[in-house]
C-alpha cells in the first residue's frame, strides 16, 4: 500500500507540475462547460476533440466567435485534458506571444523561442485578432506554425473569420498555406 500511495503522489505531483508549466489562467474542464448557454457549440464535436485524436494526428483546432462564447474555456478544457493524459502543453495569449516574438528579434533569441514553442505537445494561442502586427512578427508566427505543422497541434481562439486572416496577418499566400 505504501508503494501505491507513493506512486499516486508522484503522479499527482507530475500532473500539478505540467499544469503549472502550461500557464493556464484557469483550470476549465470540458465537463463543466455551460453547453446549454452556448447552443452554437456542438457538445458531440467537443467530446470528440476530448478523445485527443487531434494530438496524435497533429491536427490544429480553431475556435472562431465573438467575445464571451467560451472559446478560451474550450481551449483550456482541451489543454487540461491533454495534460491529464501526459502531454506537455502551453497556454499563451496572442498578444504575449507576438510581444515575445518581437522582443526575440532584438536580442536574437528567435531561434530558441521557436525551438521551445515548436516542441510543446499542445500549444493554445488565445485571442488571435485583437492585435496590430509588424511584418517581422507575422514572419516568426508563420515560421512557428510551419515548424509545428504535422508534428504538434495548435489550438487557436479568434474573433476573426478565416477570410479576415489575410488582412490581419498581411500575407495572402502564407495565410492560404496556414489554413490549407
Amino acid at each position: 500500500k505504501l508503494l501505491r500511495a507513493e506512486w499516486h503522489h508522484r503522479q499527482e505531483s507530475r500532473l500539478a507540475w505540467r499544469i503549472k508549466q502550461a500557464r493556464m489562467p484557469e483550470q476549465w474542464t470540458l465537463e463543466s462547460f455551460p453547453y446549454k448557454r452556448q447552443p452554437g457549440i456542438s457538445r458531440r464535436q467537443i467530446q470528440g476533440f476530448a478523445e485527443l485524436e487531434f494530438v496524435g494526428k497533429a491536427e490544429n483546432i480553431v475556435f472562431i466567435g465573438p467575445t464571451g462564447v467560451g472559446k478560451t474555456g474550450l481551449a483550456l478544457g482541451l489543454l487540461l485534458k491533454a495534460i491529464q493524459n501526459g502531454h506537455r502543453a502551453l497556454f499563451v495569449r496572442a498578444q504575449d506571444l507576438f510581444d515575445d516574438m518581437y522582443a526575440s528579434l532584438a536580442d536574437r533569441s528567435s531561434r530558441q523561442l521557436l525551438r521551445r514553442l515548436a516542441r510543446i505537445d499542445v500549444l493554445a494561442i488565445d485571442e488571435l485578432g485583437y492585435l496590430n502586427l509588424r511584418p517581422e512578427q507575422t514572419n516568426i508566427f508563420f515560421k512557428l506554425m510551419e515548424e509545428r505543422y504535422r508534428r504538434h497541434p495548435t489550438i487557436i481562439t479568434t474573433n476573426l473569420e478565416y477570410d479576415e486572416w489575410h488582412n490581419f496577418l498581411g500575407n495572402q499566400q502564407l495565410v492560404d498555406a496556414l489554413l490549407s
